[in-house]
């Protein structure tokens, strides 16, 4: 009987989960860095993945330069493995507590070290294999202008368009492989953190909230979860020490919202791991 409530409590936990949704704000820039690959990953995995039409082979052609121009910026690999080896650190940490769950942490230290070897193996930075590349160059300096990607100005770009589809797949599928493999990564990290949050229910009184980080908590991540079907979402201010949420109607997307006047039931989650 008691397997079975645990089994029902699940199931009403999972569909509860299925009817909120959630708006996640990081804390600081390494974070924000790693949601952006993250995103453009993601992104780009749907459009290779879809019909093999020429508009989902140039809509992943755009990701990809979002990409190189991401990692163009900053150094994603060195900021990717300093973190893993600061949650190798904490997961070595936990794992002398009597109580903790050796398994586990276990498969987290294994997966770690799988993308520390994976990434160490990668040659230069994120995004140097396509520094000299001449094609996808070519097409780079033209990015920034509207419409700047087209085949009259880049003759070799229409060219590119009317190859098999297999083959242009395959060309995207190398050039962005550096970035799965970093994502993979980021995705374990990030999912890691997403895990191991401080979840609290909370009301913005009149639409507002407001409370303090503790210090000796460094949260790298808030999450604020809704109802789904609501009409409304969270303006979030997010500081070292302390941070605001206003809940603003979204009923006209093309003016400023104005702040609900009611009180907003939410799940605060604060993680980190």
């Amino acid at each position: 009987m008691v397997i079975y409530n645990q089994l029902l409590g699940d199931q009403i936990r999972r569909l509860s989960e299925q009817h909120m949704i959630s708006y996640e704000q990081p804390l600081n820039e390494k974070i924000r860095l790693f949601l952006r690959l993250e995103l453009l990953t993601e992104r780009f995995e749907y459009h290779v993945s879809g019909e093999p039409m020429p508009e989902n082979t140039v809509a992943a052609l755009h990701l990809l330069l979002d990409l190189y121009n991401l990692s163009a910026r900053l150094d994603i690999k060195s900021e990717i493995l300093k973190e893993i080896d600061r949650i190798g650190q904490s997961t070595r940490m936990l794992l002398r507590d009597e109580n903790a769950d050796v398994q586990r942490l276990d498969k987290v230290l294994e997966k770690l070290n799988f993308h520390s070897d994976v990434l160490y193996q990668q040659r230069g930075q994120l995004g140097q294999h396509l520094k000299n590349h001449m094609f996808f160059n070519s097409l780079r300096q033209r990015s920034s202008l509207p419409g700047g990607i087209n085949g009259f100005d880049i003759p070799l770009f229409n060219y590119w368009q009317r190859v098999p589809v297999e083959e242009r797949l395959g060309n995207l599928r190398e050039w962005v492989a550096p970035y799965v493999t970093a994502n993979a990564a980021v995705q374990d990290i990030l999912n890691l953190m997403r895990e191991f949050c401080e979840r609290r229910d909370e009301v913005g009184k009149e639409g507002f909230f407001q409370s303090t980080l503790e210090g000796r908590k460094p949260y790298q991540m808030m999450r604020v979860e809704l109802q789904g079907e609501v009409d409304y979402y969270p303006e979030i201010s997010a500081g070292k020490q302390r941070f605001t949420l206003r809940f603003v109607n979204a009923d006209m997307l093309a003016d400023r919202g104005k702040q609900v006047n009611e009180n907003v039931p939410f799940t605060l989650a604060l993680c980190n791991f």
